[in-house]
């Protein structure tokens, strides 16, 4: 037994010997494969190498279209100065005039919204709202709705809601109808006198005619509550309101006086009784209980005869 291990040990090394010779030799022979790039191994992730950084082909596209974005506002902040200087210009207003009328780049929009702020003249005003009126974006759609409700002249103001109502009045309504939320009184009124227009150029059969959330909100808005300092001495009616929801009343010791006054809101009075069909006036309690009973079925009088 011991000569056969050894004669089999002789025979197998000659064997080991040469395949580890061959598998060296294959070794030397196949060249080692290069360890990947910072760029190949990125790649393979998603990320190109941009400005610096890795970023993905995504943000890329982002960061392009922001800047090509704001490049085309700044180009159109000069492009509409220089047609508004053209307006002045007998030679070249109607045609500057048709320009500014028929923007519908929402890219537009800031440089529009700036002119109508700083405009002086109703006209040219006009060709600024109707451009934002042809942008169907939301930023000219909430500058509309600005001008409706803030801009110092009565006139824009109205052109704006007219614009608004074209657009489409059910689209518009909301944010007049939060517009009622105002600690402002006159813009209260404004607000309401804008869900009355709109309301007007509703379809004869929409439900937002007789929608309960803003018949609710209108007559929420009847009377506003407010709280004012009256200093000791000082004439009646010298108040500095401010808005609350609380109440008042009048402050205890010397110096200025908390008082609460109620302010009546005649345009919102005017628009729920066009809205609603019916008027109860100041009556805030009979305006909620017509609202609670109106949609009440009527009731089955068991006295009556089949």
């Amino acid at each position: 037994m011991r000569r056969m291990m050894n004669h089999f040990s002789l025979v197998s090394l000659p064997c080991v010997v040469a395949a580890c010779s061959c598998a060296a030799w294959a070794s030397a022979q196949t060249p080692s494969l290069p360890a990947k790039t910072q760029q190949e191994t990125m790649a393979e992730r998603g990320y190109l190498r941009y400005r610096g950084g890795w970023r993905t082909a995504q943000e890329i596209e982002l960061v392009e279209r922001a800047e090509r974005l704001q490049l085309s506002r700044a180009e159109w902040k000069q492009k509409l100065e220089r047609l508004r200087r053209q307006l002045d210009q007998p030679a070249h207003a109607d045609q500057a005039a048709e320009v500014i009328a028929e923007i519908a780049d929402p890219a537009a929009v800031p440089a529009l919204a700036a002119a109508l702020a700083a405009e002086r003249t109703f006209r040219t005003r006009s060709f600024y709202l109707q451009s934002l009126s042809r942008i169907r974006s939301g930023e000219a759609f909430s500058t509309l709705v600005n001008a409706a409700l803030d801009h110092a002249d009565p006139e824009t103001r109205i052109a704006a809601v007219e614009h608004l109502a074209a657009i489409g009045p059910a689209t518009a309504l909301p944010a007049f109808t939060a517009a009622l939320a105002s600690t402002d009184n006159a813009r209260i009124n404004r607000a309401a006198l804008a869900i009355d227009h709109l309301l007007r150029a509703l379809p004869g059969d929409s439900p937002l005619r007789g929608d309960d959330a803003l018949l609710g909100r209108l007559v929420a808005t009847l009377e506003t509550e407010h709280l004012g300092l009256v200093n000791d001495g000082a004439p009646e009616g010298s108040t500095s309101a401010t808005f609350t929801p609380s109440g008042g009343g009048l402050a205890l010791g010397g110096g200025p006086k908390r008082v609460r006054t109620i302010v009546k809101n005649e345009d919102v009075l005017d628009t729920l009784a066009s809205a609603a069909g019916v008027n109860f006036g100041w009556d805030v309690a009979a305006w909620r209980a017509w609202l609670a009973t109106r949609d009440a079925p009527a009731t089955l009088d068991l006295r009556r005869a089949p």
